[in-house]
């Protein structure tokens, strides 16, 4: 009866450690649990160089730094749960505050993809980069998609109240649906 007694102890220990252990390194995958495929079979593109300049205020502008960002990369879907990912990225820099917005701009804009990351929440600040994930909501009406983006920044005004602006992205993302 002991050995029994012994094996069920043991039994409730380790799901126990499993169910702690498990709630303490919880996948927090923005996108749950849609696989998404990163990499690609052709080559991949060439690194560049660029310097991005940050912006600085004109002497007496209440602006002390303006908040850029920048898109690049192409999101190419596999299967209408799948997709391959090749440099869709977003880029920012000067953002002051977590609770900052991107707000994603799709063409043409059918309601069919749902676009993230929307807050600069998790994100290092003030500036970074971030893979772009995309789902579908709805089946698209489209075999391309052109996806673009403005970010709010607080700038300081000349009462020296901070406010909210924002400021259209660079560039642009391609979304490829010829596959689906």
């Amino acid at each position: 009866m002991s050995n029994r007694l012994t094996l069920w102890i043991i039994v409730l220990v380790a799901g126990l450690g499993l169910i702690i252990s498990a709630n303490i390194f919880r996948d927090t995958n923005p996108l749950g649990n849609l696989p998404v495929l990163t990499g690609s079979s052709s080559p991949p593109p060439e690194p560049t160089n660029q310097v991005v300049p940050k912006p600085t205020p004109k002497p007496g502008s209440s602006v002390s730094l303006l908040a850029t960002c920048q898109l690049g990369g192409e999101i190419r879907f596999k299967t209408p749960n799948l997709y391959e990912t090749i440099g869709a990225k977003i880029i920012y820099q000067n953002v002051d505050d977590p609770t900052r917005q991107i707000f994603w701009k799709s063409e043409p804009d059918d309601g069919a993809l749902t676009i993230g990351p929307n807050l600069f929440e998790e994100l290092p600040l003030p500036s970074g980069e971030r893979e772009i994930g995309v789902s579908l909501k709805n089946s698209p009406t489209s075999k391309s998609y052109t996806l673009t983006a403005a970010v709010s920044y607080g700038a300081r005004n000349s009462n020296g109240d901070i406010e909210v602006r924002n400021v259209d992205c660079d560039g642009k993302i391609t979304v490829d649906m010829s596959k689906i």
